[in-house]
Protein backbone atom coordinates (compact mmCIF):
# COMPACT_ATOMS: atom_id res chain seq x y z
CA UNK A 1 0.00 0.00 0.00
CA UNK A 2 2.85 2.30 0.89
CA UNK A 3 4.62 1.51 -2.36
CA UNK A 4 1.52 2.37 -4.36
CA UNK A 5 1.26 5.70 -2.58
CA UNK A 6 4.93 6.38 -3.23
CA UNK A 7 4.58 5.64 -6.95
CA UNK A 8 1.55 7.87 -7.15
CA UNK A 9 3.49 10.58 -5.38
CA UNK A 10 6.37 10.19 -7.86
CA UNK A 11 3.98 10.56 -10.79
CA UNK A 12 2.63 13.78 -9.36
CA UNK A 13 6.18 14.95 -8.74
CA UNK A 14 7.18 14.33 -12.38
CA UNK A 15 4.13 16.22 -13.64
CA UNK A 16 4.93 19.11 -11.31
CA UNK A 17 8.58 19.17 -12.48
CA UNK A 18 7.50 19.98 -16.05
CA UNK A 19 5.65 23.14 -15.04
CA UNK A 20 7.38 24.08 -11.77
CA UNK A 21 10.80 25.74 -11.40
CA UNK A 22 13.68 23.61 -10.22
CA UNK A 23 13.79 25.39 -6.85
CA UNK A 24 10.31 24.13 -5.87
CA UNK A 25 11.11 20.61 -7.06
CA UNK A 26 14.30 20.51 -5.00
CA UNK A 27 12.38 21.66 -1.92
CA UNK A 28 9.83 18.85 -2.35
CA UNK A 29 12.57 16.21 -2.66
CA UNK A 30 14.20 17.54 0.50
CA UNK A 31 10.83 17.23 2.34
CA UNK A 32 10.55 13.52 1.35
CA UNK A 33 14.08 12.88 2.55
CA UNK A 34 13.47 14.67 5.87
CA UNK A 35 10.63 12.37 6.86
CA UNK A 36 12.30 9.21 5.52
CA UNK A 37 9.64 8.76 2.87
CA UNK A 38 12.29 8.25 0.22
CA UNK A 39 15.31 6.05 0.61
CA UNK A 40 18.70 7.22 -0.67
CA UNK A 41 18.55 4.80 -3.59
CA UNK A 42 15.07 5.91 -4.49
CA UNK A 43 16.07 9.54 -4.10
CA UNK A 44 18.85 9.02 -6.66
CA UNK A 45 16.26 7.61 -9.03
CA UNK A 46 14.09 10.68 -8.52
CA UNK A 47 17.04 13.02 -9.13
CA UNK A 48 17.99 11.02 -12.21
CA UNK A 49 14.46 11.18 -13.59
CA UNK A 50 14.09 14.86 -12.86
CA UNK A 51 17.61 15.72 -14.04
CA UNK A 52 17.09 14.05 -17.39
CA UNK A 53 13.82 15.88 -17.99
CA UNK A 54 14.30 19.25 -19.70
CA UNK A 55 13.14 22.08 -17.45
CA UNK A 56 11.19 24.82 -19.16
CA UNK A 57 8.95 27.69 -18.31
CA UNK A 58 5.53 28.07 -19.78
CA UNK A 59 5.41 29.99 -23.07
CA UNK A 60 2.89 32.70 -22.27
CA UNK A 61 3.32 34.60 -25.56
CA UNK A 62 2.68 31.57 -27.78
CA UNK A 63 6.07 32.20 -29.46
CA UNK A 64 7.65 29.04 -30.83
CA UNK A 65 11.04 28.29 -29.33
CA UNK A 66 14.08 28.96 -31.56
CA UNK A 67 15.38 26.11 -33.61
CA UNK A 68 18.64 24.91 -32.12
CA UNK A 69 21.87 24.67 -34.20
CA UNK A 70 23.27 26.53 -37.28
CA UNK A 71 21.26 27.19 -40.45
CA UNK A 72 21.76 24.76 -43.29
CA UNK A 73 24.73 25.46 -45.59
CA UNK A 74 23.83 26.28 -49.19
CA UNK A 75 26.21 26.67 -52.19
CA UNK A 76 26.71 30.30 -53.45
CA UNK A 77 24.42 31.34 -56.25
CA UNK A 78 25.52 32.86 -59.54
CA UNK A 79 24.16 36.24 -58.51
CA UNK A 80 26.24 36.19 -55.34
CA UNK A 81 29.41 35.37 -57.29
CA UNK A 82 28.72 38.25 -59.70
CA UNK A 83 28.27 40.67 -56.81
CA UNK A 84 31.42 39.41 -55.13
CA UNK A 85 33.85 39.38 -58.07
CA UNK A 86 32.47 40.74 -61.35
CA UNK A 87 31.04 44.03 -60.08
CA UNK A 88 34.22 45.11 -58.19
CA UNK A 89 36.28 44.10 -61.22
CA UNK A 90 34.18 46.30 -63.49
CA UNK A 91 34.52 49.24 -61.09
CA UNK A 92 38.31 48.88 -60.97
CA UNK A 93 38.46 48.60 -64.77
CA UNK A 94 36.47 51.80 -65.23
CA UNK A 95 38.73 53.66 -62.80
CA UNK A 96 41.88 52.43 -64.57
CA UNK A 97 40.52 53.46 -67.99
CA UNK A 98 39.62 56.89 -66.62
CA UNK A 99 43.13 57.40 -65.23
CA UNK A 100 44.71 56.32 -68.54
CA UNK A 101 42.44 58.64 -70.52
CA UNK A 102 43.24 61.52 -68.20
CA UNK A 103 47.00 60.94 -68.50
CA UNK A 104 46.72 60.73 -72.30
CA UNK A 105 44.77 63.98 -72.39
CA UNK A 106 47.33 65.72 -70.18
CA UNK A 107 50.13 64.48 -72.41
CA UNK A 108 48.25 65.66 -75.49
CA UNK A 109 47.84 69.10 -73.91
CA UNK A 110 51.62 69.45 -73.78
CA UNK A 111 52.23 68.71 -77.45
CA UNK A 112 53.53 71.62 -79.61
CA UNK A 113 50.39 71.48 -81.76
CA UNK A 114 48.30 72.10 -78.67
CA UNK A 115 50.13 75.36 -77.93
CA UNK A 116 50.01 76.41 -81.58
CA UNK A 117 46.25 75.89 -81.67
CA UNK A 118 45.88 77.90 -78.49
CA UNK A 119 47.94 80.77 -79.90
CA UNK A 120 45.92 80.74 -83.13
CA UNK A 121 42.58 80.97 -81.33
CA UNK A 122 40.34 83.97 -81.97
CA UNK A 123 39.42 83.97 -78.29
CA UNK A 124 41.81 86.24 -76.40
CA UNK A 125 41.38 84.30 -73.15
CA UNK A 126 42.30 80.99 -74.80
CA UNK A 127 45.22 82.64 -76.59
CA UNK A 128 46.72 84.07 -73.42
CA UNK A 129 46.07 80.91 -71.43
CA UNK A 130 48.15 79.01 -73.97
CA UNK A 131 50.82 81.72 -73.87
CA UNK A 132 50.97 81.49 -70.09
CA UNK A 133 51.33 77.70 -70.11
CA UNK A 134 54.04 77.81 -72.78
CA UNK A 135 56.03 80.52 -71.00
CA UNK A 136 56.09 78.47 -67.80
CA UNK A 137 57.60 75.56 -69.72
CA UNK A 138 60.19 77.51 -71.72
CA UNK A 139 61.55 79.37 -68.69
CA UNK A 140 62.38 76.18 -66.82
CA UNK A 141 65.88 74.70 -66.90
CA UNK A 142 65.01 71.02 -66.51
CA UNK A 143 66.18 68.58 -69.16
CA UNK A 144 62.56 67.61 -69.84
CA UNK A 145 61.96 71.04 -71.42
CA UNK A 146 64.28 70.11 -74.31
CA UNK A 147 61.27 68.44 -75.83
CA UNK A 148 60.08 71.95 -76.74
CA UNK A 149 63.18 74.18 -76.55
CA UNK A 150 65.22 71.98 -78.88
CA UNK A 151 62.43 71.26 -81.36
CA UNK A 152 63.36 72.97 -84.67
CA UNK A 153 59.91 72.49 -86.20
CA UNK A 154 58.21 74.06 -83.20
CA UNK A 155 60.65 76.99 -83.32
CA UNK A 156 59.94 77.54 -87.02
CA UNK A 157 56.18 77.35 -86.40
CA UNK A 158 56.45 80.08 -83.76
CA UNK A 159 58.65 82.11 -86.12
CA UNK A 160 55.89 81.96 -88.73
CA UNK A 161 53.39 83.30 -86.22
CA UNK A 162 55.75 86.06 -85.14
CA UNK A 163 56.25 87.07 -88.76
CA UNK A 164 52.49 87.26 -89.37
CA UNK A 165 51.85 89.12 -86.11
CA UNK A 166 54.58 91.69 -86.82
CA UNK A 167 53.28 92.35 -90.33
CA UNK A 168 49.78 92.79 -88.92
CA UNK A 169 51.19 95.22 -86.35
CA UNK A 170 52.86 97.32 -89.05
CA UNK A 171 49.59 97.51 -90.98
CA UNK A 172 47.64 98.52 -87.88
CA UNK A 173 50.25 101.18 -87.10
CA UNK A 174 49.73 102.73 -90.52
CA UNK A 175 45.96 102.66 -90.16
CA UNK A 176 45.89 104.13 -86.66
CA UNK A 177 48.54 106.70 -87.64
CA UNK A 178 46.36 107.91 -90.49
CA UNK A 179 43.37 108.08 -88.14
CA UNK A 180 45.35 110.19 -85.66
CA UNK A 181 46.54 112.50 -88.43
CA UNK A 182 42.92 113.24 -89.39
CA UNK A 183 41.70 113.66 -85.83
CA UNK A 184 41.60 117.01 -84.06
CA UNK A 185 40.98 115.60 -80.60
CA UNK A 186 43.49 116.71 -77.99
CA UNK A 187 43.68 113.14 -76.66
CA UNK A 188 44.15 111.56 -80.05
CA UNK A 189 47.45 110.01 -78.94
CA UNK A 190 45.38 107.62 -76.82
CA UNK A 191 44.30 105.92 -80.04
CA UNK A 192 47.64 104.10 -80.02
CA UNK A 193 46.22 101.95 -77.23
CA UNK A 194 44.30 100.05 -79.87
CA UNK A 195 47.60 98.37 -80.75
CA UNK A 196 48.25 97.12 -77.24
CA UNK A 197 46.87 93.61 -77.77
CA UNK A 198 48.79 93.12 -81.02
CA UNK A 199 52.00 94.52 -79.50
CA UNK A 200 51.68 92.20 -76.51
CA UNK A 201 51.22 89.24 -78.83
CA UNK A 202 54.32 90.18 -80.82
CA UNK A 203 56.32 90.69 -77.62
CA UNK A 204 55.34 87.28 -76.28
CA UNK A 205 56.26 85.44 -79.48
CA UNK A 206 59.61 87.26 -79.65
CA UNK A 207 60.36 86.41 -76.02
CA UNK A 208 59.32 82.78 -76.51
CA UNK A 209 61.66 82.35 -79.48
CA UNK A 210 64.48 83.74 -77.36
CA UNK A 211 64.17 80.71 -75.05
CA UNK A 212 64.86 78.13 -77.77
CA UNK A 213 68.19 76.43 -78.39
CA UNK A 214 67.42 76.69 -82.10
CA UNK A 215 67.78 80.33 -83.32
CA UNK A 216 64.98 80.11 -85.86
CA UNK A 217 63.64 83.54 -84.92
CA UNK A 218 66.79 85.49 -85.84
CA UNK A 219 65.53 86.82 -89.22
CA UNK A 220 62.24 88.18 -87.81
CA UNK A 221 63.90 89.75 -84.77
CA UNK A 222 66.45 91.45 -87.04
CA UNK A 223 63.60 92.75 -89.18
CA UNK A 224 61.93 94.18 -86.09
CA UNK A 225 65.17 95.93 -85.11
CA UNK A 226 65.40 97.58 -88.52
CA UNK A 227 61.83 98.87 -88.35
CA UNK A 228 62.49 102.47 -87.24
CA UNK A 229 59.96 104.33 -89.38
CA UNK A 230 56.77 104.25 -87.37
CA UNK A 231 54.28 106.94 -86.45
CA UNK A 232 54.06 105.56 -82.90
CA UNK A 233 57.53 106.59 -81.76
CA UNK A 234 57.25 105.44 -78.14
CA UNK A 235 55.53 102.16 -78.94
CA UNK A 236 57.99 101.29 -81.68
CA UNK A 237 60.98 102.20 -79.48
CA UNK A 238 59.75 99.83 -76.79
CA UNK A 239 59.14 97.15 -79.39
CA UNK A 240 62.67 97.39 -80.74
CA UNK A 241 64.18 97.21 -77.25
CA UNK A 242 62.21 94.06 -76.48
CA UNK A 243 63.26 92.52 -79.78
CA UNK A 244 66.93 93.21 -79.04
CA UNK A 245 66.57 91.78 -75.56
CA UNK A 246 65.01 88.62 -77.00
CA UNK A 247 67.88 88.40 -79.47
CA UNK A 248 70.41 88.56 -76.62
CA UNK A 249 68.47 85.91 -74.72
CA UNK A 250 68.48 83.74 -77.83
CA UNK A 251 72.26 84.07 -78.14
CA UNK A 252 72.65 82.90 -74.55
CA UNK A 253 70.26 79.94 -74.88
CA UNK A 254 71.87 78.92 -78.15
CA UNK A 255 74.86 77.79 -76.09
CA UNK A 256 72.71 74.94 -74.80
CA UNK A 257 72.83 73.35 -78.26
CA UNK A 258 76.46 72.33 -77.72
CA UNK A 259 75.49 70.54 -74.50
CA UNK A 260 72.98 68.29 -76.22
CA UNK A 261 73.86 64.66 -77.02
CA UNK A 262 75.39 64.11 -80.44
CA UNK A 263 72.35 62.14 -81.60
CA UNK A 264 70.02 64.98 -80.67
CA UNK A 265 72.20 67.57 -82.43
CA UNK A 266 72.23 65.38 -85.54
CA UNK A 267 68.43 65.20 -85.52
CA UNK A 268 68.13 68.99 -85.22
CA UNK A 269 70.60 69.56 -88.06
CA UNK A 270 68.77 67.04 -90.24
CA UNK A 271 65.41 68.71 -89.62
CA UNK A 272 66.82 72.16 -90.42
CA UNK A 273 68.43 70.90 -93.62
CA UNK A 274 65.12 69.42 -94.73
CA UNK A 275 63.37 72.75 -94.12
CA UNK A 276 66.12 74.70 -95.86
CA UNK A 277 65.82 72.44 -98.91
CA UNK A 278 62.32 73.82 -99.57
CA UNK A 279 63.07 76.96 -101.60
CA UNK A 280 60.57 79.69 -102.26
CA UNK A 281 59.36 80.04 -98.67
CA UNK A 282 60.58 82.34 -95.89
CA UNK A 283 60.71 79.29 -93.66
CA UNK A 284 63.60 77.91 -95.71
CA UNK A 285 65.65 81.06 -95.06
CA UNK A 286 64.89 80.93 -91.35
CA UNK A 287 66.02 77.30 -91.18
CA UNK A 288 69.19 78.11 -93.11
CA UNK A 289 69.98 80.99 -90.74
CA UNK A 290 69.48 78.75 -87.70
CA UNK A 291 71.74 76.11 -89.23
CA UNK A 292 74.37 78.78 -89.94
CA UNK A 293 74.60 79.80 -86.29
CA UNK A 294 74.47 76.25 -84.95
CA UNK A 295 76.94 74.65 -87.34
CA UNK A 296 78.52 76.83 -90.04
CA UNK A 297 80.14 73.80 -91.64
CA UNK A 298 76.71 72.44 -92.53
CA UNK A 299 75.84 75.48 -94.67
CA UNK A 300 76.83 75.20 -98.35
CA UNK A 301 77.52 78.93 -98.68
CA UNK A 302 77.98 81.21 -95.70
CA UNK A 303 77.45 84.28 -97.92
CA UNK A 304 73.99 83.20 -99.06
CA UNK A 305 71.53 86.13 -99.17
CA UNK A 306 68.96 83.90 -97.47
CA UNK A 307 71.02 84.00 -94.26
CA UNK A 308 70.14 86.86 -91.91
CA UNK A 309 73.21 87.89 -89.93
CA UNK A 310 72.78 89.44 -86.52
CA UNK A 311 75.79 91.77 -86.89
CA UNK A 312 74.04 93.55 -89.78
CA UNK A 313 71.04 94.35 -87.58
CA UNK A 314 73.30 95.41 -84.71
CA UNK A 315 75.23 97.74 -87.01
CA UNK A 316 71.90 99.33 -87.95
CA UNK A 317 70.96 99.76 -84.26
CA UNK A 318 74.35 101.37 -83.53
CA UNK A 319 73.14 104.41 -85.49
CA UNK A 320 69.70 104.60 -83.83
CA UNK A 321 68.52 107.85 -82.23
CA UNK A 322 67.43 105.92 -79.14
CA UNK A 323 70.43 106.09 -76.81
CA UNK A 324 69.23 103.20 -74.67
CA UNK A 325 68.92 101.02 -77.77
CA UNK A 326 72.54 101.79 -78.63
CA UNK A 327 73.59 100.73 -75.14
CA UNK A 328 71.73 97.46 -75.56
CA UNK A 329 73.47 97.02 -78.91
CA UNK A 330 76.88 97.12 -77.24
CA UNK A 331 75.66 94.63 -74.67
CA UNK A 332 74.41 92.28 -77.39
CA UNK A 333 77.96 91.55 -78.56
CA UNK A 334 78.41 89.54 -75.39
CA UNK A 335 76.20 86.93 -77.03
CA UNK A 336 76.75 87.42 -80.76
CA UNK A 337 79.88 87.76 -82.82
CA UNK A 338 80.68 88.60 -86.42
CA UNK A 339 83.16 90.17 -88.77
CA UNK A 340 81.87 93.66 -88.02
CA UNK A 341 81.76 93.24 -84.24
CA UNK A 342 85.03 95.04 -83.50
CA UNK A 343 84.26 98.01 -85.74
CA UNK A 344 80.79 98.43 -84.27
CA UNK A 345 82.05 98.26 -80.71
CA UNK A 346 84.71 100.91 -81.45
CA UNK A 347 82.02 103.13 -82.90
CA UNK A 348 79.83 102.71 -79.83
CA UNK A 349 82.80 103.31 -77.53
CA UNK A 350 83.21 106.75 -79.12
CA UNK A 351 79.50 107.53 -78.91
CA UNK A 352 78.92 111.20 -78.09
CA UNK A 353 75.46 110.65 -76.69
CA UNK A 354 73.53 111.96 -79.66
CA UNK A 355 69.82 111.39 -80.04
CA UNK A 356 67.28 111.28 -77.24
CA UNK A 357 66.47 109.14 -74.25
CA UNK A 358 62.94 107.83 -74.63
CA UNK A 359 61.35 106.93 -71.36
CA UNK A 360 58.61 104.52 -72.31
CA UNK A 361 56.25 102.95 -69.79
CA UNK A 362 54.14 99.86 -70.45
CA UNK A 363 50.72 101.62 -70.22
CA UNK A 364 51.81 103.99 -72.98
Amino acid sequence: MGAARLVDRFDRLRLSARITPRVRLTAQIDWFAKYDLVKPTEMSVVELIVGNEPMSTPNTNNVPPPTPGLPPVQPPSGRFIVQLFVVPGLIIGVVVLFVLALSYWKKREREPNYFLNQLDSDNADIRWRGASDLSQILKRQEAATLRWKADPKFALDLAERLDLAFKRLVEEESRVGAEIARSKDKDKHLLWRKLRVTRDHVSFLASALGEFHVPAGVPILCEMLKHDKAADINGNALQRRKALWSLMNMGENMKGYAKLPAEHRAEIAKALKEEAAKPGTPRAGWALTALYYLDKSSVPSQDSPAISKVETALAFCADADDRFLRELTAMAFNFWDGDQAEAILLKLANDKGHGSVLRVEEPD
